[in-house]
């Protein structure tokens, strides 16, 4: 069976994987996944180790998904592996966090991650959310809506029954493969629009709980 994730964060023994309904430990799959180096599509035999089907309590907590440990990759692959881990680790930590080349907006983002769906007359669009703050949101999706087109985003936020919905236009497009560890996948940056004051307060008490827990 063919499914896609969204790769959360990657290390030399194997990467956490976002997914709505996280496979079963002990199943081994194939991986096709790309760096932000240039280079091939590395293709790796991995198991998984462990999942995590229970949904974020704090803001950063990880999305459904799950753990898995590789067993078979190619030796030039994981050392392409290990100069993007050890790129990370010395990017300025702002960049690192927020993804370069966004347009600045003078709002923190926090990094958050699960699955969004996106409305309008474009269609219907399945993809990720990355990063939020109070007034937007940017979404790793495959097709992207237009420049300027409006419509509508729902997710779940930890701890809040139902979906957080909202009007959005889109204000920036990233189609690129990102070239940088600290860049973000293709995607878009989308702008809430007539956002009402209660779902201002849930966004602004959700980005706060984010920097508490980071404190704690």
């Amino acid at each position: 069976m063919l499914s896609s994730g969204l790769i959360c964060n990657l290390s030399i023994l194997g990467v956490y994987l976002h997914l709505e309904v996280p496979l079963e430990v002990g199943r081994e799959v194939n991986l096709i996944f790309r760096l932000p180096d240039d280079g091939a599509a590395i293709e790796a035999h991995a198991r998984v180790c462990w999942s995590n089907d229970v949904p974020p309590t704090r803001a950063n907590g990880l999305p459904l998904g799950c753990g898995l440990r590789f067993l078979r990759v190619a030796p030039d692959d994981l050392r392409r592996i290990a100069l993007l881990v050890a790129d990370f680790l010395v990017a300025p930590q702002d960049q690192v966090q927020l993804g370069v080349g966004q347009p600045y907006t003078g709002r923190l983002r926090i990094p958050f991650i699960t699955s969004c769906t996106l409305t309008g007359k474009f269609g219907t669009r399945h993809g990720s959310v990355c990063n939020l703050s109070i007034v937007g949101v940017y979404v790793a999706v495959r097709e992207l809506p237009a420049a300027g087109a409006r419509g509508r985003i729902a997710f779940a936020l930890p701890g809040e029954d139902g979906a957080f919905d909202a009007e959005f236009k889109v204000v920036w497009q990233n189609p690129d493969f990102p070239h940088r560890v600290h860049a973000l996948p293709p995607g878009c940056g989308l702008l809430f629009e007539a956002l009402p004051e209660r779902e201002r307060d849930l966004l602004s008490d959700f980005v706060q709980d984010y920097l508490q827990a980071v404190v704690d």
